[in-house]
């Protein structure tokens, strides 16, 4: 009857469950054999402290070795903007490049009229203090284009370990809720199981990289980074877990 409430009470919650034990315990089977099994999340929410950014350098000539020199040049001078503010050379990765031939197609038949050479780099590892500062001196230096901000927390598997614990008091709670809906208690911990950990929610993107930019081109280089439209707002951490314990009478 205690293990027929405990199910019901399982269905009406929404709670995942698994009893065994079901029957009426044969000669010599222990009450250890009736078990209960939930599945929980601990969530905690952190103010994202790091930022990446991706840009563009896009430059132009008729020749394409010419536009391929232009480019290094005009990325030089980037490279040359981060340094000096600090960025480490190894948080810098060239993350694209590709070379395209322009044509006039007013022309019949389309005329060749040079080429365009962009490279992108992705810059990791900035403080979210640092990047206005960072982007209106990058946007002053030759960028063309911002692709992108994504945001993270530098204290992300700090509070990972405590989205666990949460999660793990969770699991209790619910435990708890069913077994004394049974009329039993819970007892002692038999299996524990860490739920998939989606890597990518390290990471938190910003939809807003063309504000971004406008904002930076207007921005001196003593910006701070909400001057140039960036919000990293609030990030998720979550982690999950399923827990079996021992159902006591």
């Amino acid at each position: 009857m205690k293990m027929r409430k405990l199910a019901e009470m399982a269905a009406v919650l929404g709670l995942t469950m698994a009893v065994a034990g079901t029957f009426p315990a044969a000669a010599g089977e222990s009450d250890d054999d009736k078990t209960v099994t939930v599945t929980a999340s601990g969530i905690v929410m952190e103010v994202p402290d790091m930022a990446e950014v991706t840009f563009s350098v896009e430059s132009g000539a008729e020749e394409a070795e010419e536009a391929q020199t232009k480019n290094t040049e005009d990325v030089e001078k980037v490279m040359e903007a981060l340094t000096g503010l600090g960025v480490d050379e190894k948080s810098v990765q060239t993350s694209d490049y590709y070379m395209d031939p322009q044509y006039d197609y007013d022309q019949d038949p389309a005329k060749l009229v040079g080429y365009r050479v962009r490279t992108t780099l992705t810059v990791s590892d900035l403080k979210i203090g640092d990047t206005g500062k960072i982007l209106g001196a990058v946007v002053d230096a030759g960028v063309n284009d911002i692709g992108g901000v994504t945001y993270t927390c530098s204290t992300y598997d700090e509070k990972y370990q405590e989205a666990l614990k949460e999660a793990v008091k969770a699991a209790k709670a619910k435990a708890d809720t069913l077994t004394s809906a049974a009329g039993a208690s819970t007892g002692k911990v038999v299996a524990i199981t860490e739920g998939w950990q989606d890597t990518s929610a390290r990471y938190q993107a910003s939809y807003d990289s063309g504000a971004v930019m406008e904002s930076a081109k207007a921005s001196s280089d003593t910006a701070d980074y909400q001057s140039v439209g960036m919000n990293p707002g609030s990030m998720q951490i979550q982690a999950n877990v399923t827990v079996t314990y021992e159902i006591k009478d």
